[in-house]
């Protein structure tokens, strides 16, 4: 099966990329196929060739929070960033980067602002992951 782009940045956005913890998305190279695995549950495919999968935010990392928080400081006003850290404080950060309807803080265009960071990352690595693909099928051809 072809790894479309709906697939593989579903695989990045969603990959806790922790094998010992929650599991981690991995490519497998004799299949060509994109596979989930963790320690307790590992998939068959783990005894073969395969490389992980880059994470958008892997388990624990807190990247994409300390990303949100670059990105807030540089954009919005002193008066909302103070808002969304108070925010924060209190519900957490995960929350205060989503929308309002669904439980965050953000209104509309400001999540509209972040979610276009968001995408740019995740186009930039699915490239990384097409790219480690078509050199590994260079080589084996």
């Amino acid at each position: 099966m072809t790894i479309t782009d709906r697939m593989l940045t579903g695989a990045i956005a969603n990959n806790p990329a922790n094998y010992n913890g929650e599991g981690e998305w991995r490519y497998s190279i004799p299949h060509r196929a994109l596979y989930f695995t963790k320690a307790t549950e590992p998939d068959p495919r783990d005894n073969e060739p395969w490389f992980a999968i880059p994470s958008l935010n892997p388990d624990g990392s807190r990247r994409m929070e300390f990303a949100f928080r670059a990105f807030i400081a540089r954009r919005w006003l002193p008066s909302r960033v103070t808002d969304l850290e108070r925010f924060a404080e209190k519900r957490g950060w995960h929350l205060a980067m989503e929308l309002k309807y669904g439980g965050g803080a953000l209104e509309d265009k400001e999540a509209e602002e972040w979610q276009y960071v968001v995408n740019r990352e995740l186009r930039r690595l699915a490239t990384q992951v097409r790219e480690k693909i078509a050199e590994l099928e260079g080589v084996a051809h």
